[in-house]
């Protein structure tokens, strides 16, 4: 299908226009046109009804018309058409819809819904908002692609309970209702994708993936789909998670795909010059999501991260015991090797129960979330039982998991950074926002896959209240937090030069006495992580994530 051929080579100028999108200027610098004049047109859908009618993308990419394999569409976009009745633009109304020009689409587009079913209502005269004479370069700065759950829907992905632990009104990364904000208040509302006069210098697609097999499949279609984006610079929003378990074909596992299978399309798409924004680039997403670096940064005094291990699949599968014993040792010397600064009259770090030497700690999988796959151990044959339980789920491909000692903490600590152009050279950075949360005692009749602990948020109202109104630990702890972070932030520059446009870093706070707390690090969690209810949180990453991929300077 041939579309538009791109022309913008232009800048933003933070033109301020309405955030609902309805581009009031929309006749701006437009002449009278006749009946059946060519022209361009901006289509625009929602892509989150499931029968909105978009555009098929590709004949010799994506299989847009069927539902085996991943499919490429188009929701927002300029299109060819004619016009079918003359229009004048000084009679346009931005508010009636009447007013706007009636545009008969070109006949070589196939219109279908997201599962590729052909919606023929789509291709009939329309009434659009936004025209241009054909003869005009297209404008599109920016083409967006949203990788996306196309398999089964699944109720979770969009009927979630509100909790102190949610995303707020904004749902969850992989849901139509989290895509549809990233349009509406990320997209849309940001200065630079419109010029004076409203025009959108922006492009939608969505590359609908059912199952990991879909994702391998995207590898050599790569070039393909980067030539049906048509923007200056492009850039893709993955909104999957990756996952070490094979495809159920379970609802209840809808947007999990395979891990080498996600990230492989996500290499195969960068390799050819589409950048991934959203969470992070490949390299630097697997990194953070697999918590190997919790094992890697342990052994370094910078990090304030417990003792941590990698235990083989393989090695438990020989011997589990040998593999506890000799995981144990492990954190002995890691512990030995680099201490926590303990001050006179302090309790034992990073735990009162491993002072005398660690007994007890936790084991974690790598891409799993939401504490559902943590699980404690107290001794070498309680660590023997966990890492057979943890490592021999049905469907679980993991070849190793992770074994941390016992961290004793009150609280934790929340703290988003959003790294912009001036940084690193301007440094140090703080954190945009602060944020507190508590867990209850884990549950250890529980099995592994569930959540162990409950969750709850806490003001700083409540977070003095626990600590005895102790304004000055308080402030101490955030000052640690915050040169600890420092660090944290250049080894992630280490791992991928690209500075990520935004992270959450995760402390766990103790309070040791009056004016003093302890701070050590717990995880690095990616773009799209829930943002405890922060209401100007999501649309603030999504601006941030935006900026950093306009100010590439090659397309």
């Amino acid at each position: 299908i041939k579309m538009p051929e791109n022309g913008y080579n232009g800048h933003g100028n933070g033109v301020k226009r309405p955030l609902d999108g309805s581009y009031a200027s929309a006749a701006a610098g437009l002449r009278p046109m006749q009946k059946g004049q060519e022209v361009l047109f901006f289509y625009e859908v929602d892509a989150s009804k499931p029968e909105a009618a978009m555009v098929a993308c590709g004949s010799k990419g994506p299989k847009a018309a069927s539902k085996s394999g991943p499919r490429m569409t188009l929701s927002n976009g300029w299109l060819h058409g004619s016009l079918e009745q003359a229009f004048d633009p000084a009679k346009l109304d931005p508010g009636n819809k009447d007013t706007w020009p009636l545009v008969l689409p070109k006949s070589d587009y196939e219109f279908v819904n997201r599962m590729g079913k052909k919606v023929l209502a789509a291709a009939m005269p329309q009434r659009v908002l936004k025209v241009r004479e054909s003869n005009q370069p297209l404008p599109t700065k920016l083409s967006i692609l949203f990788v996306r759950w196309g398999g089964e829907y699944s109720k979770w992905m969009d009927d979630q309970e509100a909790n102190d632990g949610d995303w707020g009104k904004y749902g969850s990364p992989p849901s139509d209702e989290y895509m549809g904000h990233v349009v509406n208040s990320g997209i849309k509302a940001h200065p630079a994708l419109a010029d004076d006069e409203g025009t959108p210098l922006w492009e939608l697609h969505h590359l609908w993936i059912g199952s990991s097999k879909d994702c391998w499949e995207v590898c050599p279609q790569a070039s393909m789909i980067k030539a049906t984006m048509r923007g200056a610079k492009r850039c893709a929003f993955w909104m999957l998670w990756p996952a070490e378990w094979s495809d159920f074909g379970d609802p209840d596992y809808a947007c999990y795909c395979e891990r080498q299978s996600l990230f492989a399309a996500m290499r195969h798409c960068e390799g050819v010059g589409i950048r991934s924004l959203f969470p992070h680039p490949a390299d630097q997403f697997e990194h953070i999501t697999s918590k190997s670096w919790m094992a890697l940064l342990s052994v370094h005094p910078g990090a304030m991260l417990p003792a941590c291990t990698l235990v083989s699949k393989g090695s438990v599968k020989i011997s589990a015991a040998n593999a506890a014993s000799m995981a144990m040792k492990a954190l002995h010397h890691i512990r030995r090797l680099n201490p926590y600064p303990v001050e006179n009259g302090d309790p034992p770090a990073p735990s009162e129960v491993n002072k005398d030497g660690i007994v007890k700690g936790v084991v974690k999988l790598g891409w799993s979330w939401e504490n559902r796959f943590v699980t404690t151990f107290n001794g070498v044959k309680h660590l023997e039982a966990r890492l057979k339980e943890m490592l021999s789920q049905p469907g679980c491909s993991a070849s190793t998991c992770v074994v941390q000692e016992w961290v004793d903490f009150d609280f934790e600590m929340r703290l988003y950074f959003l790294p912009g152009a001036d940084w690193p050279e301007k440094s140090p950075i703080e954190p945009t926002m602060i944020q507190c949360n508590a867990w209850g005692p884990p549950d250890d009749t529980k099995g592994v896959g569930v959540s162990r602990a409950s969750f709850s948020k806490l003001s700083e109202e409540k977070v003095l209240q626990r600590w005895e109104q102790d304004t000055e630990a308080w402030a101490m702890a955030k000052a640690k937090a915050t040169h600890i972070a420092q660090f944290l932030l250049a080894y992630l520059l280490a791992a991928e030069h690209q500075p990520v446009p935004s992270i959450r870093l995760d402390f766990m706070l103790k309070r040791l006495g009056p004016g003093k707390a302890r701070v050590i690090f717990g995880e690095y969690c990616e773009q799209g992580a829930c943002c405890l209810g922060w209401k100007e949180g999501p649309p603030t990453i999504w601006k941030s994530g935006l900026d950093s991929a306009l100010r590439d300077s090659e397309p």
